[in-house]
């Protein structure tokens, strides 16, 4: 920026603030604020146009450019030049996870010519804003304001090296976040889903240097009740619903069995020494309990109660005993708890149960009971009966094979009636839940809102699979996948810190709604024309940014997140 003084046809001299911008390769000058007659102006004082000048080079005055003048051309083609610059945000996060740290130092011993940071920004900023297959976000990387200019060879080649640095790129991810918003492992939640492919087919089992690598993708327990393969993913939690780390699985293996090799991986990965892990009944197993106290670790889980097998007598007994309940005024929720001893695994071991009674949950049961009866008469014909499973309301059938002249039972004349003792012994734990903890010491209230805060990773896995879409999956390989799901968890945890930056205003889908509103494209001189939804005008006002002007210049624009 500095001063012209330019003279008219007169002689009358007239002072400007004038500064330069890069057009493409030539650099050119543009009129920021035209100041008037030099006489003018130093009419009452001489010194007025040195004091400016010096105003000026030493940063002092800085005028708002008022006006621009454009040229518009008449006769110019359609086109749509526009391009998003609210990624600008998502990126400002990335760099402060310090990814390019990790990619640099392993590039440093290859001959490799891929920008790894490049394509990594790129893949990540498209699986928030506008996912697509990595070749689409290849082939649309154009639409994002900025300078990217990546192969969609070098990209897919880059998949691999994810793929070998996930470890540590999760490992780099999780100290920047203890350090930038900061996080205690002490606490965690963990939960487990699953991701289908647009295949009909297992993988099989591969043999590489007389190895056997046991098969990836394949049929399980699927979430979406598909018939596709599956691979299972296991994900770890803070308190604050920041996503901390992640584990894939074979679409086989079973939830229960995915926690112990998974808390295995985080202690050994963050080095955590004690780590207390929040999860539902799924996780809850006599061998994930036992290896758990074994390890010196504790335990936070949902508890079965309802069922005559499998579920605990004691805790039965306890939630049936009338007194210790401690109900609210309203009488709309009450809860009672104990210490409990029992031998698990020839093992004695000290618990602490929590059981609660909600008014919502107790009429919601009643609700789901009543459709299960009506549906289980539908079936007491045996001919319906023998074409169904036994599940839901035929849970609720008795079946006897009884002879109609004689009332003996034969194998073959089922005689089907409601079990009216199965109904009565449900509905007495309408209402109920348990929660069993290792952590004795811990109140009523913590484990509650502990366990409350387990929802957050459902609300993570929602937002992976359908604001993210993180499936279907259409890579096959292994590294290619677990590179997927890298990025996929790369974009979540930056979704989050973002949210954790907004107070948690906005949701992810407004969120994402308004970075895609954030528009721009080039005028004349140096300038551009920026647009953006009121939720991404909420979203500038949260950060502390002003942003409010309709055109800037590009250098302005360059230096928008940072």
């Amino acid at each position: 920026m500095f001063i012209k003084v330019i003279k008219n046809r007169e002689g009358t001299q007239y002072v400007s603030i004038v500064e330069g911008y890069r057009d493409k390769d030539k650099v050119k000058h543009r009129t920021i604020k035209s100041l008037g007659k030099l006489k003018d102006l130093e009419a009452g004082n001489p010194n007025y146009l040195a004091e400016l000048k010096e105003n000026v080079k030493a940063g002092k005055y800085q005028p708002e450019p008022e006006t621009l003048s454009l040229n518009l051309d008449l006769n110019k083609k359609i086109s749509n030049p526009l391009q998003n610059y609210g990624w600008l945000l998502l990126d400002e996060i990335y760099r402060g996870l310090g990814l390019s740290k990790v990619l640099r130092a392993h590039q440093k011993g290859t001959n490799s010519k891929i920008d790894l940071n490049e394509s990594l920004r790129l893949l990540t900023a498209k699986r928030i804003l506008d996912p697509q297959s990595k070749w689409k976000s290849v082939q649309s990387q154009r639409d994002l304001f900025g300078d990217f200019n990546l192969s969609t060879q070098d990209v897919y080649r880059a998949l691999d090296t994810f793929s070998l640095l996930s470890e540590q790129i999760q490992l780099q991810m999780h100290h920047a976040i203890t350090k930038n918003v900061g996080r205690t492992g002490a606490l965690v939640f963990y939960d487990v889903t699953n991701y289908y492919f647009e295949t009909d087919l297992d993988d099989e089992p591969l043999k590489v240097d007389g190895e056997t690598i046991p098969a990836f993708r394949k049929r399980g327990p699927s979430k979406e009740k598909r018939p596709n393969p599956i691979v299972q993913m296991g994900l770890f939690m803070d308190t604050k619903g920041i996503p901390i780390a992640f584990r894939l699985f074979p679409g086989n293996c079973v939830d229960v069995k995915t926690y112990l090799p998974a808390v295995e991986q985080i202690k050994k990965q963050f080095g955590i020494e004690r780590i207390v892990v929040v999860a539902d009944k799924g996780m809850n197993s006599k061998n994930n309990i036992t290896e758990t106290l074994q390890n010196k670790d504790g335990y936070l889980f949902s508890q079965k109660v309802r069922g005559t097998r499998g579920a605990p007598k004691d805790i039965q007994a306890f939630v049936l005993d009338s007194e210790g309940w401690i109900a609210n005024e309203q009488e709309t929720f009450a809860k009672k708890s104990m210490i409990r001893k029992r031998t698990v695994n020839k093992k004695e071991i000290t618990e602490k149960i929590l059981v609660t009674w909600n008014q919502k949950y107790d009429f919601r049961e009643k609700i789901r009971r009543k459709k299960s009866v009506e549906y289980a008469e539908k079936l007491t014909a045996g001919e319906r009966f023998r074409l169904t499973m036994r599940k839901g309301g035929k849970r609720y059938l008795d079946v006897e094979t009884v002879d109609e002249e004689t009332g003996e039972i034969k194998r073959l004349v089922p005689h089907i009636s409601i079990d009216e003792e199965q109904i009565a012994f449900d509905e007495q734990f309408d209402g109920i839940n348990v929660l069993i903890t290792s952590e004795t010491e811990m109140s009523d209230e913590e484990m509650l809102a502990s366990y409350r805060s387990l929802s957050r990773i459902e609300d993570c896995f929602k937002v992976l699979k359908t604001t993210f879409y993180a499936r279907p999956i259409y890579v096959w390989t292994q590294p290619h996948i677990e590179a997927h799901f890298l990025i996929c968890f790369i974009s979540l945890t930056i979704m989050r810190l973002l949210e954790h930056k907004l107070d948690g205003q906005l949701s992810p889908e407004r969120i994402q709604s308004a970075l895609l509103s954030a528009q721009c494209r080039p005028l004349e001189k140096g300038y551009w024309e920026v647009f953006g939804d009121d939720d991404f005008l909420k979203i500038n006002e949260l950060l502390g940014k002003k942003w409010t002007h309709q055109y800037v210049p590009l250098e302005v624009l360059r230096t928008y997140a940072k």
